[in-house]
């Protein structure tokens, strides 16, 4: 199996909340504190992919406080996150352009999920900023 092959698996298997699929990933995480920041790329994104942000000191039912910039070079992206109550906050990026989501994520036991939507068809030069806060 080649490395990109592996790499394609690995991102796929993390998504949780997915029924698309993502290709040429890239992700760096880091935290300072009870703040965390996670910034990546998608080559291509098709459908919806759930990412899934690991931090040990979030648990299930948490209020995590999410900010998420993101961009992307052709298609449209729709990025969403969902909080405990299920109320959805998201925001829609086309062709060339960059948007900003901001809301509450529900926790699971260590992390949350943001989902990632490729609207209407395929969407390539996907790049993202997640920044948390833990409650």
């Amino acid at each position: 199996m080649g490395v990109l092959a592996a790499l394609v698996i690995a991102a796929m298997a993390c998504g949780s909340g997915t029924s698309g699929s993502v290709v040429g990933t890239g992700e760096t995480c880091f935290k300072t504190g009870s703040s965390g920041v996670c910034e990546g790329t998608y080559s291509k994104l098709n459908g919806s992919y759930g990412a899934d942000v690991e931090d040990d000191d979030i648990f299930s039912g948490d209020e995590v406080a999410v900010t998420v910039e993101f961009s992307v070079e052709t298609g449209t992206v729709r990025v969403s996150v969902t909080s405990p109550d299920d109320q959805v906050q998201s925001a829609e990026a086309g062709p060339g352009q960059s948007a900003t989501v901001m809301g509450v994520a529900e926790g699971t036991m260590d992390g949350f999920e943001v989902k990632f939507e490729a609207v209407g068809g395929e969407a390539t030069g996907v790049a993202y900023r997640i920044s948390y806060q833990v409650p």
